[in-house]
């Protein structure tokens, strides 16, 4: 735990590098100073350290979990099988990284002198609620496939798409930056949250969220399902 925790201290430090040079650069960064930046770096690194905590874990296991049967097992509890089979494992060992980003969060926002208002503050919470959730989701899609394809794998772009959420969307090209905003919800998983805080977007944003959430959400219900109908088990 202690050496992962420096590893940890040391890959934020890493992180926070181009944070700061973007940072020199503000008058060319859309109103993206040292503060705002550095949370949403808080942000980006809480969802790394959750993808690494719960989602990974779990969907790492699938193609296994089809191969040997044992998946069969899982299908037959009185459970919500999506719920059960995607966060049920936890990877402890990235545990610290929770810390580390709440610790760089409340730095970020005391040297941006704190929200602009209470109702900001909140609304950023819900947004960093939301783009959990998201992450979950995105998880899920890029991997439910195995359940009927067992060679599937598509988690790179999970990965992809977190690493891109590094960088404000608001930075990209106009058509990048719509992409990731409403195709690939990048921009709703780390820029939105941090854009609320300091009053760079409306709270009414966290609203937006909460209903592009559940859409995915619903999406995600209903893919896993048809895919677990095409399922036949490792038996078959």
């Amino acid at each position: 735990m202690l050496t992962g925790t420096l590893v940890s201290i040391v890959w934020l430090g890493v992180s926070s590098v181009p944070s700061v040079v973007v940072s020199l650069r503000a008058a060319d960064a859309g109103g993206w100073g040292l503060p705002q930046l550095l949370y949403l770096l808080s942000i980006w690194y809480l969802m790394d350290a959750v993808m690494w905590i719960v989602i990974m874990p779990n969907i790492g296991q699938w193609p296994e979990q089809v191969r040997t049967g044992s998946l069969d097992a899982v299908l037959l509890k009185p459970v919500n099988s999506l719920i059960y089979c995607s966060l049920r494992v936890l990877g402890v060992q990235d545990l610290p990284k929770l810390l580390l980003a709440a610790g760089l969060a409340v730095t970020a926002v005391a040297l941006g002198g704190g929200p602009p208002t209470p109702a900001a503050a909140v609304a950023s919470v819900i947004a960093v609620l939301c783009g959990l959730v998201l992450l979950w989701a995105l998880g899920v899609i890029t991997s439910y496939k195995v359940l009927s394809q067992v060679q599937w794998d598509a988690s790179f772009v999970l990965h992809a798409a977190l690493n891109l959420g590094r960088v404000p969307t608001s930075l990209y090209g106009p058509l990048f930056r719509t992409v990731l905003t409403w195709v690939l919800p990048v921009a709703f998983i780390t820029t939105v949250p941090a854009e609320v805080m300091f009053g760079m977007a409306s709270p009414w944003m966290a609203v937006v969220a909460l209903a592009l959430t559940a859409v995915v959400v619903l999406i995600v219900v209903v893919l896993w399902r048809r895919e677990l109908g095409r399922y036949t088990g490792a038996m078959s």
